[in-house]
């Protein structure tokens, strides 16, 4: 049986009423995108065996004139409705940072915090909303840099620990194959030279169907047809 993975799924075009939901929803209306989805996937891969959610958001862009650039990220988060809600604030940002020029005038153009690949942008020209990004923003994009910067050496340790277990298996195997090992199981189809050897000496009561000559001599034609 296969174990069981638990996912989620959310789609805006069927209505909701979370946290930047129906902003996100109204601003892909006016650009003419598609509703986003956002899927997650429990995760278990955490060093102290935590339960995450690895959460994924798809904005897919116009297909029609002006087309827009399809926007997908995916980041871990602690559960699926946490995650969510980060998703759908992170999408509303990138989105209204994609079509900041479509969007000037509105009151869109104030929730342009980030770039189509995460990056802060310029500070909001709102009073209020430049105040918190000021607060806000430089701290929260430090934090973040400073975790993927873990992440990342995390993950360069494990692919180097990886590496040396390979190389330590490839040795092992060198060796086995050198002694004459068989490494894929038993060693039934292996010879070696005291086989040969062994094949010198054969068993009289291999032939003792054959008549001896006088001499004791059991004469064997190979050429002979058995057939004549």
């Amino acid at each position: 049986m296969e174990p069981y993975v638990q996912t989620e799924t959310y789609d805006l075009e069927n209505g909701g009423s979370l946290v930047f939901e129906r902003d996100l929803y109204l601003v892909s209306e006016r650009l003419e995108r598609p509703p986003p989805k956002f899927h997650g996937v429990r995760i278990h891969n955490t060093p102290a065996g935590e339960q995450q959610w690895m959460i994924t958001a798809d904005l897919k862009g116009s297909s029609e004139p002006p087309i827009s650039e399809r926007i997908l990220f995916s980041f871990k988060a602690y559960s699926w409705v946490d995650g969510l809600a980060h998703a759908l604030q992170e999408g509303l940002a990138r989105v209204c940072g994609q079509n900041i020029a479509a969007l000037r005038g509105s009151r869109f153009a104030h929730f342009a915090r980030h770039d189509t690949m995460g990056e802060p942008m310029a500070l909001s020209s709102h009073p209020v909303l430049k105040i918190h990004a000021t607060r806000q923003g430089p701290p929260v994009t430090r934090l973040q840099r400073a975790k993927n910067v873990a992440t990342i050496t995390r993950l360069r340790e494990k692919i180097r620990t990886l590496e040396v277990t390979v190389r330590t298996q490839q040795d092992q195997i060198q060796e086995m194959e050198e002694d004459g090992e068989d490494i894929q199981g038993g060693d039934d189809f292996l010879s070696d030279d005291n086989d040969f050897e062994d094949d010198e000496f054969t068993d009289e009561e291999d032939y003792e169907f054959l008549e001896a000559a006088e001499d004791g001599i059991i004469p064997i034609d190979v050429d002979e047809d058995p057939e004549e």
